[in-house]
C-alpha cells in the first residue's frame, strides 16, 4: 500500500499538510482546516514549533532535533523535515540508499543521497539537518476521524427545488418534442404506403401540410425549452455566486490576511521562475 499524499491549499500550508499525511499514515483522518487552525499559521506562515504544537494536541509525542544522515536512518518513520530552509516534506522512507519524500508541492519523490543531502542539510561541515520526529499516542487513537465535505447532488437540489415549477415546464417541453420527433417518420412512412400507392394528393397535401405544422411546432418547443433552461441556469448561478459571497464576507479578518499573503508570495515566486537566467 502506498503513501497517501496531500497536496497544499496555497504556499503556506506544507507544514499542516505535512501534518495531515503523517496522521493519515497512522490511520486517522484530519481536515486541513482544523490541523491550519492548530499551527496557528501567521503572515509569515507556519513554523517547526507550531507543527510540534498541533501534532501534540493530535496525540502526537513529537522531538524537533538536529541530526545526521546516520542518525536520521535510526530514527521511526515518517518524519517531517526542514525542505531547504523554507519548506517542509515528509521522509516516508530509506530504501537501498533512495529517500522517499511526499512534497506537499509537488508530489511523491525519490532522491538518492547527493539530491537529498544538498536540500536538507542546513549544516554542510557537520552534514546535519533538522526534522521533526513524530510518535502516536494512545491518545492519538481515541480521536474520531474527520471526515472532508464533499459536494453531494442534493447540493444543487436544494436550487433546483426553488424553480421546480420551471423545471417541470422543461420537462414538459421535452415530452412534446419527444413525442413530435416519433411521430414524423410514421407520417412519412404513410405518404409513401398510402397516399403514392394510391395516388391520393389529397391525402399527400394533407400529411405534408401536418409535416410542416409538426416542424414549426418542435421548433417553437426548442426555443421554450431552451429560453426555461437559460432562465433556470442563470438563476441558479446567481444564487451560488450570492451564497459564495456571503460566506466569504463571514470569513475572519486574519483568514483573508494569510491568503492575500498566499497569492503575493506565489506571484513573487512565479516572477522569478518566469524571469530569464
Amino acid at each position: 500500500m502506498g503513501f497517501k499524499f496531500y497536496k497544499q491549499f496555497d504556499v503556506m500550508d506544507c507544514g499542516p499538510t505535512c501534518l495531515r499525511m503523517v496522521a493519515k499514515y497512522y490511520g486517522r483522518n484530519s481536515k486541513q482546516q482544523t490541523i491550519s487552525k492548530l499551527c496557528e499559521i501567521n503572515r509569515d506562515g507556519v513554523s517547526l514549533l507550531g507543527i510540534s504544537r498541533a501534532a501534540e494536541k493530535l496525540g502526537f509525542r513529537t522531538m524537533g532535533a538536529k541530526l545526521n544522515k546516520s542518525q536520521l536512518k535510526t530514527c521511526e518513520l515518517p518524519c517531517i523535515l526542514h525542505w531547504r530552509n523554507f519548506h517542509f516534506v515528509v521522509l516516508y522512507k530509506i530504501k537501498n540508499h533512495k529517500y522517499y519524500l511526499a512534497d506537499p508541492t509537488t508530489g511523491l519523490i525519490i532522491l538518492n543521497e547527493d539530491e537529498f543531502n544538498r536540500n536538507w542539510q542546513v549544516d554542510k561541515e557537520s552534514g546535519e539537518g533538522i526534522a521533526l520526529l513524530l510518535s502516536p499516542t494512545s491518545q492519538f487513537y481515541e480521536r474520531e476521524d474527520e471526515q472532508e465535505g464533499e459536494v453531494r447532488w442534493s447540493f444543487l437540489l436544494r436550487y433546483l427545488i426553488t424553480h421546480r415549477k420551471l423545471v417541470v415546464q422543461m420537462l414538459f417541453g421535452m415530452g412534446i418534442g419527444s413525442l413530435l420527433q416519433l411521430i414524423s417518420p410514421f407520417l412519412t412512412q404513410s405518404i409513401v404506403d398510402i397516399g403514392i400507392n394510391t395516388r391520393n394528393l389529397n391525402f399527400i397535401y394533407v400529411i405534408l401540410i401536418a409535416q410542416v405544422a409538426l416542424i414549426i411546432g418542435r421548433v417553437s418547443v426548442e426555443f421554450i425549452r431552451s429560453w426555461i433552461l437559460l432562465h433556470i441556469s442563470t438563476r441558479i448561478n446567481v444564487s451560488i455566486l450570492t451564497d459564495f459571497l456571503i460566506k466569504l464576507m463571514k470569513l475572519p479578518m486574519s483568514f483573508l490576511i494569510l491568503k492575500l499573503r498566499a497569492i503575493l508570495c506565489s506571484g513573487s515566486t512565479i516572477k522569478k521562475i518566469s524571469k530569464p537566467f
